[in-house]
């Protein structure tokens, strides 16, 4: 039996990776869980799967006390204990932002098998982590859709033979709709995909396809000429590449998170799956259409390719804290956009920077977004 360790429980990845740890009884043992707040999910989450040992960011003696067969780690280094617990077969990381960054580049350094599904540990530290599993060998998986999708057409591929890749986006919420203000419920209805709240209004300002371009730059090596974008509302087709012969292979499922997840679980091998089949007789025709490079999103993407250093750190922390107050109704959301793009003409602009650099300009681009929606006000 493998034992799986998994940072996130709580949330959309989590639960869909325990659900596919509940359909293969006997193959897969959860090690260890983390999650920031929902502790009533994450005791139900114990109570069925008996983990021994549990990450919470503060200490939490009432609820400890109910499971006293369970180690607990807490606070700033309580993540890169857990994943150094031992016995570990594979780590799944879906907390969104870049807390697990130090466990992540922990397990890099353990050479732990890593199933990745939080795209701001690439984004913020791409060169940084590179660097650490060239070193280590270290195994990293991608869980996001569109990015497991590629993963797989490259599969045996000679990457001087790729002549581009790409990733797909349904739209999101508002694809061919011009609404004034949408509200918070507007945004949080998208038409396909069940997701995090983060990442839902990321896919309506389209932020989340030019993370997940920056994240394909430093996953599969790909200079930004070769990295491309088609809106497909379908969201059945994940990601394809293209090769120098001109032949296109893609990858297909219906919008589920369990089939990424599973291949990242049985990699390199497959098996049958209880999960949904396409059935083609529903999807009769599929859209591709070419999303516009001069977008702001797109163009924000390629900048942060080229630049690197500090430039993505900000565009993340500024763009994810700008969310952050769009959800608690402190800022209009098309302002979100318009918010990053002014806290990156804010910044001093670093080419070199290090693990507690990113943590710095991290804090710094959020402290920022605050300062300036307080004084909006």
């Amino acid at each position: 039996m493998k034992n799986i360790v998994i940072l996130g429980s709580t949330g959309t990845i989590g639960k869909n990776t325990l659900e596919v740890v509940r359909k293969r009884p006997g193959e897969w043992r959860v090690r260890g869980l983390a999650c920031r707040q929902n502790k009533k999910i994450l005791a139900r989450q114990m109570e069925e799967f008996r983990p021994d040992f549990v990450y919470l960011e503060e200490k939490d003696d009432g609820f400890e006390n109910k499971f006293k067969k369970t180690g607990f780690f807490h606070g700033l280094n309580g993540l890169e204990e857990l994943v150094s617990a031992g016995n570990i077969d594979l780590v799944i990381y879906a907390v969104p932002g870049i807390t697990t960054l130090k466990a992540f580049i922990s397990s890099v350094k353990r050479g732990q098998r890593i199933g990745l599904a939080t795209k701001e540990i690439m984004i913020a530290a791409g060169p940084i982590v590179n660097r650490l599993m060239e070193e280590n060998n270290a195994v990293v998986l991608p869980v996001d859709s569109e990015h497991n999708a590629i993963f797989q057409a490259l599969v045996g591929e000679d990457r001087e033979m790729i002549r581009k890749v790409y990733l797909t986006a349904s739209g999101g919420p508002f694809r061919g709709k011009k609404i004034k203000s949408p509200t918070v419920r507007q945004v949080l209805s998208h038409p396909v995909w069940n997701m995090g709240e983060k990442i839902t209004v990321d896919s309506a300002t389209m932020f989340n396809k030019a993370f997940e371009l920056i994240e394909a730059h430093y996953l599969f090596s790909l200079p930004a000429e070769k990295l491309d974008v088609l809106i497909h509302p379908e969201a059945v087709i994940h990601g394809m590449a293209e090769m120098a012969d001109g032949t296109i292979k893609g990858i297909f499922s219906m919008p589920d998170m369990k089939y990424p997840i599973t291949f990242v679980m049985d990699y390199p091998n497959r098996q049958d799956s209880a999960w949904e089949r396409i059935d083609f007789a529903r999807f009769r025709n599929f859209t591709l259409e070419p999303a516009d490079r001069n977008a702001k999103w797109f163009s924000l993407a390629l900048e942060a390719i080229e630049k690197k250093g500090s430039f993505p750190v900000v565009l993340n922390g500024a763009n994810e804290e700008a969310v952050n107050m769009f959800l608690k109704g402190k800022l209009d959301f098309n302002r979100i956009p318009e918010m990053a793009e002014k806290i990156l003409s804010m910044h001093s602009y670093k080419k070199e920077i290090g693990i507690e650099d990113i943590f710095e300009i991290d804090k710094w681009a959020k402290n920022k977004v605050r300062e300036i929606i307080k004084e909006m006000k």
